[in-house]
């Protein structure tokens, strides 16, 4: 079986490097899936999930992610997200609890900047809690 290679990296480290049979994207205009083989393509991703395939039916990994971009080749796919966490690692409570913080601070908070910030966090934590919360269409 002929693979790609997929790695997923944030400003912080490389979350993710391995060959795997397909890779799904969440783009701005709806969720894309690269196979070995693709066309060249470099995207704007929108807030969401990457789902890494072992197989045609396995999901093997997938992971949350705020914003991006991602770079295909023949060989590769390389997802530059501005945040990114695995899955299995978010704790629901306590992501949870960050979203009613976050909503009270946006409701307290009068400079804009400060605001904006809040609002991207708030993002954030929805987007993952609707990842470990199993809301995400294989």
């Amino acid at each position: 079986m002929a693979s790609i290679t997929c790695d997923i990296v944030t400003p912080v480290k490389k979350l993710f490097g391995e060959d795997c049979y397909m890779v799904v994207v969440p783009g701005v205009e709806g969720n894309m899936g690269f196979l070995p083989g693709h066309a060249q393509l470099m995207s704007t991703l929108a807030d969401g999930v990457v789902r890494v395939y072992s197989d045609a039916n396995t999901v093997s990994s997938t992971y949350a992610l705020q914003g991006g971009y991602v770079q295909v080749t023949g060989e590769k796919v390389i997802v530059l997200a501005d945040r990114a966490v695995p899955v299995e690692s978010i704790d629901l409570e306590a992501v949870r609890a960050q979203i009613a913080e976050a909503e009270e601070a946006i409701k307290a908070e009068t400079d804009e900047a400060a605001k904006a910030l809040a609002e991207a966090d708030l993002a954030w934590y929805k987007v993952q809690e609707h990842a470990a919360s199993g809301n995400v269409a294989a």
